[in-house]
């Protein structure tokens, strides 16, 4: 699959806005979490990926999709990327996917979908240093974690999402029971990261949403040291900083996603060549 890269100016009010990253997204041009078109339905199915080439569905905004585009960063996997409209979800992209959701892989004609699943496979399959925690118990304690992290996430988007004060307050509550957990085992740990000396399987499921709350509510943190210094850590690893896009985008894709007026593809664009 060739792509060729064009500007795309999107039609929408939230269009002035753009200008203001355009300098930033160009530096990110070739991020990991991929500029490809979002299709969407009533679009022509691509043809089926090469032999040995890993293809991904995603989309370039969504949190569950970053978590395996870093673990594929993390591990210099080369793939290609079909990014989907998730608001007019094509129906050839159903039929390989029932549920509708990415991230998807497909290669030599298999089809593997939901997060945590693909990214085990991708680290089961490719060389390099392993992703998953290896020692039972502590992969154990992690699944726990994720577990309690599941209260940050729900409180995150409760919190955005909130149309009044009692809403929003209930979600930070929410999202602040998470976080004293993951601040306590941080407390706990000697090593930097939660899996160990370097971010993990674990540390990378969690870092998307943890990424948002630091770019839309970072007050959320402010009782929670442990995790303010984890994040700081974070940003600093490589797989996170190739799948990082602009705060700024981020900002004017989640005003449309808030208003129900989603345009996926803001700024620059690829377009493909199949």
């Amino acid at each position: 699959m060739k792509t060729i890269w064009v500007l795309h100016r999107t039609s929408t009010k939230l269009g002035d806005k753009l200008e203001s990253c355009t300098k930033n997204l160009r530096r990110h041009q070739m991020a990991a979490m991929g500029n490809e078109r979002h299709l969407a339905a009533g679009s022509t199915e691509p043809p089926p990926p090469k032999q040995d080439v890993l293809r991904v569905y995603s989309m370039k905004f969504c949190p569950f999709a970053q978590r395996l585009k870093l673990v594929l960063a993390a591990k210099a996997v080369k793939h290609e990327t079909v990014n989907i409209d998730l608001t007019k979800k094509p129906q050839w992209f159903l039929e390989k996917n029932p549920r509708g959701l990415v991230p998807a892989i497909e290669i030599n004609g298999d089809v593997i979908y939901e997060s945590d699943i693909t990214s085990e496979y991708i680290d089961e399959v490719h060389p390099g240093r392993k992703i998953v925690t290896a020692d039972p118990l502590k992969r154990a304690k992690e699944l726990m974690l994720m577990g309690d992290h599941g209260k940050t996430v729900g409180g995150f988007y409760g919190a955005i999402l909130a149309q009044d004060d009692e809403k929003r307050a209930a979600a930070f509550t929410k999202m602040a029971a998470g976080l004293d957990v993951l601040d306590k085992f941080l407390s706990n740990s000697s090593t930097p990261f939660v899996c160990g000396e370097q971010p993990g399987f674990t540390d990378y499921m969690m870092w998307p949403h943890l990424e948002r709350i630091h770019i839309f509510i970072k007050p959320a943190l402010t009782n929670f040291k442990n995790v303010q210094a984890y994040i700081a850590k974070m940003e600093k690893d490589e797989a996170v900083q190739a799948c990082r896009l602009p705060d700024e985008l981020h900002k004017v894709f989640a005003e449309g996603y808030k208003t129900k007026n989603i345009d996926y593809d803001i700024g620059d664009v690829v377009e493909y060549n199949f």
